[in-house]
């Protein structure tokens, strides 16, 4: 009997709690999610060097450096996101941030781009530099697009 209402009492509890879900994507397949995210509810973290952000980073993404010390207090400003959306160069500094997102029971949905800001790159899709950031008087539509 005790069983029967711990069982029913987890099902009524994960009810109510949203699970956290890690999806591993390439580049070509995180395009549409990336262009097509709510901005309020879905952020875009680089998780590389601020000099590697600075010199080019997908569109609209936030920086924050996988091995700076304060990264978990940094990470707790958008925990309550739905979806956080991570990329570095390589899998290192993203899985980092991964790790933390969990340890800090982030319960939203984490995109993992695998191939990181190469992939981006190498599918011709638009990046641009910290100093080319303006994001108020930018049309959202086309910003994205291959060339």
């Amino acid at each position: 009997m005790k069983i029967g209402f711990a069982i029913i009492g987890s099902l009524i509890l994960c009810l109510n709690v949203k699970c956290q879900t890690v999806e591993k994507v390439k580049a070509k397949d995180a395009f549409e999610m990336v262009c097509n995210r709510d901005m309020v509810n879905t952020i875009l973290l680089d998780g590389r060097s601020e000099e590697m952000y600075a010199e080019k980073h997908i569109v609209s993404a936030i920086n924050i450096d996988a091995f700076d010390d304060f990264l978990s207090e940094q990470l707790k400003d958008y925990l309550q996101k739905d979806e956080i959306i991570v990329y570095c160069t390589n899998h290192d500094r993203a899985e980092i941030i991964i790790k933390e997102l969990k340890e800090l029971q982030y319960q939203g949905n984490i995109v993992f781009i695998s191939d990181g800001i190469n992939g981006w790159i190498s599918a011709g899709y638009t990046t641009e530099k910290k100093e080319d950031q303006n994001y108020e008087q930018r049309n959202r539509k086309g910003i994205f697009r291959k060339g």
